[in-house]
């Protein structure tokens, strides 16, 4: 009988290899990321058959990590502009909070590597979100747009607004007001 693996163990592997692709990328080795681990190789590939699964289920640990911090969608007495800026405060302070994570995941979106089932499975976790933006973008974008809004205009101006928020901390608040300005006034009809 085999024994139970050990999350401890598993979530080391998860945590090196998160720190080796955001400075690495993808091409970070198997043997790198056991290393910084303290595991053997080998134990790696107990817990991830392969480097590939390794690097898909990285992405998705992040991106449920980033998920979870992210408002419940909730109708209420907020206007639009205010439920997409709590949304855009809880991204960029994810991202300020969890600078290796940010990187590894920037890496991960673009590698050939990651399938397309993760890349699903990643996408589902925003599901809720990503109706709740859309539904504050009506009326105030145009809706054929709400996609490319939300998945690259969103998402690339938050990491502006974080890359400038960590060369300047002081300017926090000012970066993040700016951003999402920058945001809610180009998604305009």
């Amino acid at each position: 009988m085999a024994r139970p693996l050990d999350e401890q163990k598993r979530k080391a592997i998860l945590t090196a290899a998160a720190e080796l692709v955001a400075t690495l990328g993808t091409g970070a080795s198997t043997g790198k990321i056991a290393n910084a681990a303290g595991v053997a190789e080998g134990t790696l590939f107990v817990y991830f058959a392969t480097k590939d699964d390794l690097l898909n289920q990285l992405l998705v640990e992040i991106e449920a990590d980033l998920a979870q911090s992210l408002p419940i969608p909730q109708a209420g007495g907020d206007t639009p502009r205010q439920r997409v800026r709590r949304v855009w405060d809880c991204l960029v302070d994810w991202g300020l909070a969890h600078p290796v994570q940010r990187r590894a995941m920037r890496q991960l979106k673009v590698s050939d590597r990651i399938s397309a089932e993760s890349r699903q499975q990643a996408h589902d976790l925003f599901r809720e979100t990503r109706k709740m933006i859309e539904l504050s973008l009506t009326g105030h974008s145009d809706p054929n747009l709400a996609t490319f809004y939300i998945d690259t205009v969103l998402m690339g101006l938050a990491e502006i607004a974080m890359e400038a928020i960590a060369a300047s901390p002081k300017d926090r608040e000012y970066f993040k007001q700016a951003g999402f300005n920058l945001f809610w006034k180009g998604t305009a009809a």
